[in-house]
């Protein structure tokens, strides 16, 4: 399956699980756990998953692709923790306000990068558009820059002994 065959840009699926992700109960969280814990036995990362599906006594298995397995564990280990989740392609294109909120700024912030060209946008009738791949590599940049001053911020303290 292609990126962003789930769900399509401009979807409102998808709108709606970017601003509604699915928040897991502490019955969640505890099966997710056990199923870390048996999927942790594999610390070679070569275990296959096999996916029972069907009612009983009519079920019939299916082989789960590498790149499956590794998103399963991913998702496990976040439901394990009991973080929301939420499935988005990286394709999609998300508005001005979901864009703030993955950011954690205000959407005029957000108007602005696109109007300084930090981020691209394009219109879509009187709204902005924005890809979601963008958005995170954006976010990601953003993140790497902070480190990386606090870092410098940390070495000036030690060449001044005000650790």
């Amino acid at each position: 399956m292609q990126n962003g065959a789930m769900l399509g840009s401009g979807d409102s699926r998808m709108a709606h699980a970017l601003i509604n992700p699915l928040v897991p109960s502490r019955e969640d969280s505890a099966q997710a756990r056990a199923a870390q814990a048996a999927l942790g036995r594999d610390e070679a990362g070569r275990a296959t998953l096999v996916l029972r599906v069907g009612a009983e006594g009519e079920e019939r298995t299916l082989d789960l692709p590498p790149l499956v397995t590794s998103m399963l564990k991913d998702l496990l280990r976040t439901i394990a923790a009991g973080k929301a989740v939420s499935l988005i392609p990286l394709e999609a294109e998300i508005t001005t306000q979901q864009a703030a909120e993955l950011l954690n700024v205000s959407r005029p912030f957000v108007i602005g990068l696109i109007e300084k060209g930090s981020l691209p946008a394009r219109m879509v009738g009187n709204q902005r558009r924005l890809p979601l791949q963008e958005v995170l590599a954006y976010k990601a940049e953003n993140r790497a820059s902070r480190r990386e001053a606090l870092a410098e911020l940390a070495e000036q303290d030690r060449a001044l002994g005000l650790e």
